[in-house]
């Protein structure tokens, strides 16, 4: 099934989620651009995915920092320039910067809230005039448990970024459901992402505890829900917050 046949879809941050949600769009049809203020982390991006198999001219990086709209704004005018739309924006840049608020400085608060919140807004504000002129368009926004519930070795800049992107994804549900675009978030719980290789095991044993499906997510069941929700799959479903955490909390 290729949900994603003639459409395209703007990738926020070059990472593990958004290489495992290239991947999925990709084998639906996707023409997937990613973003990212790192050179290297596009260009290993993008290697990687042709490496594998897939089609360069159905990839695209864009140096990027979320942090000023003027590049996010540059980077939406690329894709258009290059491909005439953006169907689907996943918003994945963020950073983690954990420790107790009494040893968290004002930098580490700062540089957390600039990238995972004021950087889904700057993502998600260049985004919405060609959407709203097309009278159609799915965004998504990578959240986080640590945004729904306490959890331990989550700081409270990265809670309160993700709890925000929640909050902004109710809110844009309702602002722009008139113009047929539809808003969702994805708050995943412990992942096997790059760091996992390093973890010891009673690391492991930390975060998995609880986990009623008894195993970390793979990046592979984020990348399941997002292609959903930025999908006409999900044409009636908009401002939700969607928990993929293995029932770790709900």
């Amino acid at each position: 099934m290729e949900r994603y046949q003639d459409k395209v879809v703007l990738i926020t941050g070059a990472g593990d989620v958004a290489e495992a949600a290239a991947k999925r769009l990709l084998c639906e049809g996707a023409k997937v651009a990613f973003s990212d203020f790192s050179q290297e982390a596009l260009d290993a991006a993008i290697s990687g995915l042709k490496a594998e198999g897939w089609d360069g001219e159905r990839l695209m990086g864009i140096k990027c920092d979320v942090r000023k709209y003027e590049e996010c704004e540059a980077a939406v005018n690329a894709v258009l320039a290059r491909w005439g739309q953006i169907d689907t924006l996943v918003a994945t840049a963020g950073i983690i910067r954990h420790c107790p608020i009494d040893e968290m400085t004002e930098a580490q608060w700062q540089d957390v809230v600039d990238i995972n919140l004021t950087g889904v807004f700057h993502a998600v504000k260049s985004v919405v005039p060609s959407m709203k002129e097309r009278k159609y368009g799915h965004i998504v926004v990578i959240s986080s448990i640590g945004g729904r519930t306490g959890r331990p070795g989550v700081g409270v800049n990265y809670a309160a970024t993700k709890a925000g992107v929640n909050g902004l994804v109710m809110c844009l549900g309702y602002e722009l459901g008139p113009w047929q675009i539809t808003v969702n978030s994805v708050a995943p719980g412990p992942l096997k992402g790059k760091m996992f290789a390093g973890m010891t095991q009673d690391r492991i044993e930390s975060l998995s505890a609880g986990i009623r499906l008894q195993r970390m997510g793979e990046l592979s069941d984020v990348a399941a829900a997002i292609a959903y929700l930025g999908s006409d799959d999900a044409a009636w479903t908009t401002g939700e917050v969607l928990d993929v955490n293995g029932g770790l909390q709900y």
